[in-house]
């Protein structure tokens, strides 16, 4: 079994996108694929259905969000306070079931957190505590824009203070528009920056929702690097 979690330096970077094409990329390569994000909030936005949780299980060929997602929450907030105001808790062992449930699978079980790394899941377990508590490397997905350069390497930090292998960081395209200055240096600062061993993936280029709606478009974003994340995969 091998597994991977996809957290971000905060939310709205792109880590769905980013998780639905890496889920995308391991189908084409032949490979058993279990989509899992844990926790989602914001379903309110998007008439009831969690967005991120469905493109996910769109990415594998799973029929229904349900199969990605252990609980869904209708504000767009922080899981506890969502869950709060929602009369909810999230309990930490019906997450760790719905991971463990998917490791017996075999295959490979693909993590998105939600927000950035240190947002908690559930009562005092943040995103980097679950990776490491679940024993998953981590990716990071950074929003390319101006302030990336510290977000990043303070949440590589913390993944690695808690004992998380972090395989690498992709920076990611959130606008069509033409680059500003601050997004033509980032990548080039940030391969001068990051701990020696977590190299800069590769850029995502901007992906339009027509875009994320094709596994096939998704994986090809990926092509370039997609070894880099399971080294030691054949």
């Amino acid at each position: 079994m091998s597994g991977l979690l996809i957290t971000g330096t905060d939310t709205g970077v792109g880590k769905t996108v980013v998780a639905a094409a890496v889920c995308a990329w391991l189908v084409e390569q032949g490979h058993s694929v279990h989509p899992l994000k844990p926790v989602e909030s914001g379903t309110d936005e998007n008439g009831g259905v969690p967005g991120d949780a469905q493109l996910l299980a769109r990415s594998v060929g799973l029929d229904s969000w349900r199969d990605a997602c252990v609980l869904a929450l209708p504000e767009p907030l922080a899981p506890l306070v969502a869950a709060r105001r929602a009369g909810l808790t999230v309990d930490q062992v019906v997450l760790d079931d719905a991971f463990v449930e998917r490791r017996a699978r075999g295959g490979t079980t693909v993590v998105e957190g939600v927000g950035g790394a240190l947002v908690e899941v559930s009562a005092g377990v943040t995103v980097a505590d679950l990776a490491a508590r679940w024993a998953l490397p981590a990716i990071v997905v950074a929003a390319n824009r101006l302030g990336v350069l510290s977000h990043t390497l303070l949440t590589v930090e913390a993944l690695q203070s808690r004992g998380v292998e972090v395989r690498g960081v992709v920076l990611n395209t959130l606008s069509a528009d033409p680059p500003t200055v601050a997004e033509q240096e980032n990548a080039a600062e940030l391969s001068r920056l990051l701990p020696q061993g977590v190299p800069l993936l590769g850029t995502m280029p901007f992906v339009s929702q027509e875009g994320a709606e094709s596994p096939s478009a998704l994986a090809s974003l990926v092509a370039q690097w997609g070894g880099m994340l399971f080294p030691d995969r054949p």
